[in-house]
């Protein structure tokens, strides 16, 4: 089929200017000179799709781009529907037929392809795989298999806080990577990212580390395990250490967005909180950001929001690693 032809109006159908010879789109109300043949022509290749005649409605289709002009939007759409029709047109070659053809090898070359997804995980992921398992291994050893899966599973939350916070922000980054007795980390790129993204990226992994305890204490209400309790009361105090402002910590980073009001906030509510609970992680919390007030790497630009969600992650791991611990005490000494 040729392109749509039709006598071409002088004037606008909708407003009345006066069109250019060749004019695809009126200078006035900037309506398409050829609406209305357009519009039939999509109708018409539509009803020639439901009748399968797939190469005619092609054509139609074809005709709606030498109309349309060549900066307008609906072109994309048009370029679809034919995209969609060449690949009903064209099917791809059908995979059981060079299976067979090669015998036992072409079976197994089926099972690759069938299996690609899962070979090319293990491939590209195989570092978070064997990392994970080898910081599960050493705890198990050490303090046995439910105490090690709680940990694994606080560990892999907390930095996957990390991870989902990286993607969120448009940033590659790569699965968390496992350290035996060190901890995990997040890999990816945070040269010349903004202070205030760096400490939401940093704040992450506590937050979600803090949903780990929770889920700990939950299992731990439900079982009445004691693993889970203790499972509980690490995963709280291990962020909030985590929340030391100083060097490689979460909180080394999270500071570096603050100004010196913030940091003073910091410094005295956690001090409050050490004296209160006896909780004496704050109490390094707090030395932390003494000495980031007196090193003086004050943001020129404090984002008072991310002290105050600082705080509330501090004091929400806090709180639960010290609830869990007296109660760990008292159902002790109850077993006594």
């Amino acid at each position: 089929m040729a392109a749509y032809s039709s006598p071409h109006s002088q004037y606008c159908a909708n407003c009345g200017t006066s069109l250019d010879p060749g004019a695809l789109i009126c200078s006035n109300c900037r309506r398409f000179t050829h609406a209305d043949q357009m519009e039939q022509l999509a109708n018409r290749a539509r009803q020639l799709t439901a009748l399968g005649q797939l190469p005619a409605a092609r054509q139609h289709w074809q005709a709606i781009l030498t109309l349309l002009p060549p900066d307008a939007a609906q072109r994309q759409g048009v370029l679809r529907e034919i995209e969609k029709l060449d690949k009903r047109m064209s099917p791809p070659p059908k995979k059981a037929d060079w299976a067979k053809r090669l015998g036992p090898l072409g079976v197994v070359a089926a099972f690759i392809a069938k299996f690609k997804t899962a070979l090319l995980l293990l491939i590209t992921k195989g570092k978070f795989l064997f990392s994970i398992l080898a910081f599960l291994g050493v705890y198990w050893s050490l303090f046995g298999w439910w105490f090690a899966v709680g940990l694994s599973a606080s560990v892999l939350l907390h930095e996957m806080g990390h991870y989902i916070a990286v993607k969120r922000f448009g940033f590659k980054a790569e699965l968390p990577m496992f350290l035996p007795g060190l901890g995990a980390y997040v890999k990816w790129n945070g040269a010349n990212v903004d202070p205030g993204v760096r400490a939401q990226i940093s704040l992450a992994g506590p937050l979600f580390g803090f949903v780990s305890g929770l889920l700990a204490y939950s299992l731990y209400s439900t079982t009445h395990q004691m693993v889970w309790l203790a499972v509980a009361q690490f995963a709280g105090w291990l962020n909030l250490i985590n929340l030391i402002p100083v060097g490689i910590f979460d909180g080394g980073a999270a500071i570096s967005a603050l100004g010196r009001q913030q940091r003073l906030m910091i410094l005295v509510t956690c001090l409050a909180l050490a004296f209160i609970l006896h909780e004496w992680a704050f109490g390094f919390v707090a030395l932390g950001a003494g000495y980031r007030i007196w090193k003086r790497d004050f943001s020129l630009e404090p984002r008072q929001g991310i002290a105050f969600a600082y705080i509330a992650i501090a004091a929400a791991n806090g709180l639960l690693s010290w609830y869990c611990f007296n109660m760990t005490r008292l159902l002790l000494h109850r077993a006594v």
